[in-house]
């Protein structure tokens, strides 16, 4: 349910430990910004809460008894669409939080710990900072009813010849003979992610560099589930290593990916000024730099607008950029700020994304 823009949050919280429930209760009541709109204390009593309430954000622990978090998340998605921000603390809590992101939930916190006060640390009072801004953001997001995934390359559309000619005549040559894609993306970026991936296949002959903003720790649980979804293997970038074709490489907690000689990863770490960490500006103006019109950039689905002057450098090199079109984004935010900045050639339903790079590189690749 959507709600007026003068009006509290209101809030599920979804926890099966009481006294974080009683935690999570106090700190959104006090915040000024929330009201809890109820709670329950295992999956099977969060769907029926979301039913009976109609809460404009849910806060839920991915690890729940009686039915867990991913599964909780999948029934609301396909019964009674409702943002899910997900709320945990555990290696094995992240993987099974990656998975209930596929299957619609809008992002992942780390469980914030104590109480903003005179006691409290500055870790713990960013924690619950980040925690109240993720809340706050997600509650306006436009969900919609899920079904399950099922990705498959078969699903893709390739582009016209039209179409294609019209991307590449954007482009300052028609030879554009890529040597490497960038990717960037944020809230909803793990499916969009999936369903690109997939679409390339097994033998996409560049290697892909993505920025995905997600937080800190659920990187390897990303790569974990990335695996076993998509066709191209993954992994988490490392200094100073070869950038393969038809590799998958992200950027690690804390550093900035980047090419600063060609085909070999670059990483910086995180700096005390930094809007982004990892950035996707700093992943395309490096590539941009390093291969010029030589490369492709895509910004997929994810809010603020990371991405953005890198990729109007991108584009300044005569190299095609694309972006995920509204329509098919969870949060048309990076994506409208690189198309309203100039920066995009042209943008794409998620379905077209794949077939539309396939062209590109089939310029040469597959000519």
């Amino acid at each position: 349910m959507q709600r007026s823009t003068d009006t509290p949050i209101s809030v599920l919280v979804v926890e099966d430990s009481r006294s974080q429930r009683e935690l999570l209760v106090g700190m959104l009541n006090a915040s000024g910004m929330f009201v809890v709109a109820g709670t329950a204390s295992n999956g099977r009593e969060a769907i029926a809460a979301t039913q009976r309430l109609r809460p404009n954000v849910i806060a839920m622990d991915i690890h729940l008894p009686i039915l867990e978090g991913y599964e909780a998340t999948r029934q609301i998605m396909e019964q009674c669409p409702t943002p899910i921000v997900l709320i945990s603390s555990q290696d094995e809590a992240a993987r099974r939080s990656i998975a209930a992101l596929a299957v619609g939930a809008l992002a992942v916190v780390a469980k914030p710990r104590g109480r903003i006060g005179a006691a409290s640390t500055p870790e713990d009072d960013a924690a619950w900072d980040r925690f109240f801004t993720t809340l706050r953001l997600m509650a306006d997001v436009r969900v919609v009813t899920r079904h399950p995934v099922r990705v498959s390359t078969t699903v893709h559309q390739r582009p016209t010849t039209e179409q294609l000619a019209e991307t590449l005549a954007k482009c300052r040559s028609s030879a554009v003979n890529p040597r490497a894609l960038a990717i960037a993306a944020s809230t909803g970026g793990p499916v969009a992610l999936q369903a690109v991936l997939s679409g390339l296949g097994a033998k996409f002959p560049l290697p892909i560099l993505i920025v995905q903003h997600i937080t800190r720790g659920f990187g390897p649980a990303l790569v974990e589930w990335l695996n076993s979804v998509v066709p191209l293997p993954v992994r988490i970038a490392q200094q100073g290593e070869r950038l393969l074709p038809g590799r998958v490489y992200l950027a690690p907690d804390d550093y900035h990916l980047m090419v600063r000689m060609p085909g070999v990863a670059h990483l910086e770490p995180l700096a005390a000024d930094d809007r982004y960490c990892p950035s996707a500006d700093r992943l395309f103006e490096t590539v941009a730099q390093t291969y010029g019109a030589h490369a492709i950039g895509l910004v997929l689905t994810g809010m603020g607008d990371d991405g953005t002057r890198g990729l109007l450098a991108l584009r300044a090199t005569g190299a095609p950029t694309l972006a995920q079109d509204a329509a098919s984004c969870v949060v048309y935010g990076m994506p409208r700020a690189a198309v309203e900045a100039g920066a995009i050639v042209r943008s794409e339903s998620l379905a077209q994304i794949a077939g539309t790079i396939l062209g590109l590189v089939g310029q040469v690749v597959y000519a």
